[in-house]
C-alpha cells in the first residue's frame, strides 16, 4: 500500500531571546491509509511541532521549516502555495487540537464555526449543511445538538468542547486526522469516552483514514495505534509496530519510558524514573541526545550521533548499542 504521508529529514527551528531552538531534527516516518501511528515522548521532545508542521500551522515567525520534505497524497506541503494549502486543511487533513478552548473562537457560536468549515471547502444547500453538522454532533455523542449549535464554547464543558472539536475535524471526511493530546485536562471518564469516539470515527474500514495520535500516555498508544514513533530531544530514537515495541523495546529511552509509565505497571512500586535531565535544544549535543542519561553510554555515544538502523521489518532504532 502506498503511503498517504511521507515525512523525511524534517528540521524545524524557532527563534528565541536566548538563540535558535532546534525543535525538530531530521525526523522521518510514513503513514498509510488505514493506519494509526502514535508519537510518544516527554514534553518538549518535538511531538506537537512535528504534527503541526504537516498542515503548516507552525507560526512563522518565530518558527520555520529549515529542511526536509512532507509529502501528503503525492503533494509536497513544505513548498505548497498558501492558497493550495488552505484547500487541504480541514478538507483532507483534519486537526483535533490539544485544548479546544483556545482552538475554538470564543466570539462565535459553535454552529457558525462549523458552517465556516463547510463553506470554505464545499458548496451545499443550507439544509444539507445543517443536516451534516447535526449528524456529526449526534455521532460524537452530543445529546442536544441543536442547542449546542447556538452555544458559545465557554458555555460547554471540557468534554463537550472536545467532542465538538472531533466533529469539526471529521466534518468533511479528511484522509488524515491529526489528534494532538486529545484528552489533555479531561477527567478519566471523559478521556475514555473521547478515545472510544476517536477510535470509532477513525477506524471505519470503508473510509481508509489515517490517524496520527500525539500523546505521552503509552497506555493510550497500546489501545489506539498500530505503530509507534518514539521521540526524544527533537529526534526519532525508535519506531516499531506497537506490539513489537512493547515486547522488545531497544533504545534505552524507550525502555525507560515503559518502566516509568503508571498505565503499564500494576504495582506502583515497580515504577522507575529516568535520571538526569533533557539536553538543551538551544545547544544540542554532538552525539546521542540521550547519552547523558543513559547507563549504557560509551564515548562513541557521547561524540557521534547514531544513525537510524533497521532491526527487523518496521522496527528501527537510533542507538550504538
Amino acid at each position: 500500500m502506498s503511503s498517504l504521508l511521507n515525512i523525511s529529514h524534517l528540521t524545524v527551528e524557532f527563534d528565541s531571546d536566548d538563540g535558535v531552538v532546534h525543535a525538530v531534527n531530521d525526523v522521518g516516518f510514513t503513514l498509510s491509509p488505514g493506519e494509526s501511528l502514535g508519537i510518544v515522548g516527554e514534553s518538549g521532545c518535538g511531538k506537537s511541532v512535528t504534527s503541526m508542521s504537516i498542515p503548516r500551522l507552525i507560526p512563522s515567525p518565530p518558527g520555520r521549516t529549515v529542511s526536509g520534505s512532507i509529502q501528503f497524497d503525492g503533494r509536497e506541503l513544505v513548498s505548497l502555495a498558501p492558497s493550495e494549502l488552505r484547500k487541504i486543511r480541514g478538507a483532507e487533513i483534519g486537526v483535533i487540537f490539544q485544548e479546544p478552548m483556545t482552538a475554538l473562537s470564543p466570539l462565535h457560536r459553535i454552529g457558525d464555526q462549523m458552517l465556516e468549515t463547510i463553506r470554505l471547502h464545499r458548496k451545499m444547500a443550507a439544509v444539507q449543511e445543517q443536516e451534516l453538522i447535526l449528524s456529526w454532533l449526534k455521532r460524537v455523542g452530543i445529546a442536544d445538538p441543536s442547542r449546542c449549535l447556538k452555544s458559545f464554547p465557554f458555555e460547554l464543558s471540557g468534554g463537550m468542547r472536545q467532542r465538538v472539536m472531533i466533529a469539526m475535524a471529521m466534518l468533511l471526511e479528511p484522509k488524515l486526522v491529526i489528534a494532538d493530546e486529545p484528552t489533555t485536562a479531561l477527567d478519566v471518564t471523559i478521556q475514555a469516552q473521547v478515545l472510544d469516539l476517536l477510535h470509532e470515527v477513525t477506524s471505519d474500514k470503508t473510509r481508509s483514514r489515517a490517524l496520527l495520535l500525539i500523546t505521552h500516555d503509552l497506555g493510550v498508544i497500546w489501545e489506539m495505534c498500530t505503530r509507534v514513533v518514539v521521540m526524544y530531544a527533537s529526534r526519532v530514537v525508535e519506531e516499531a509496530p506497537t506490539q513489537e515495541l512493547f515486547r522488545n523495546p531497544t533504545h534505552p529511552y524507550t525502555q525507560g519510558l515503559l518502566e516509568s509509565s503508571p498505565s503499564l505497571q500494576d504495582d506502583p512500586a515497580n515504577l522507575k524514573s529516568i535520571p538526569g535531565s533533557v539536553p538543551s535544544l538551544l545547544r544540542p549535543p554532538a552525539g546521542c541526545p540521550f547519552a547523558s542519561r543513559c547507563p549504557k553510554a560509551t564515548d562513541q555515544c557521547r561524540k557521534t550521533l547514531p544513525p537510524m538502523r533497521e532491526l527487523s521489518p518496521g522496527h528501527r532504532v537510533a542507538c550504538w548499542g
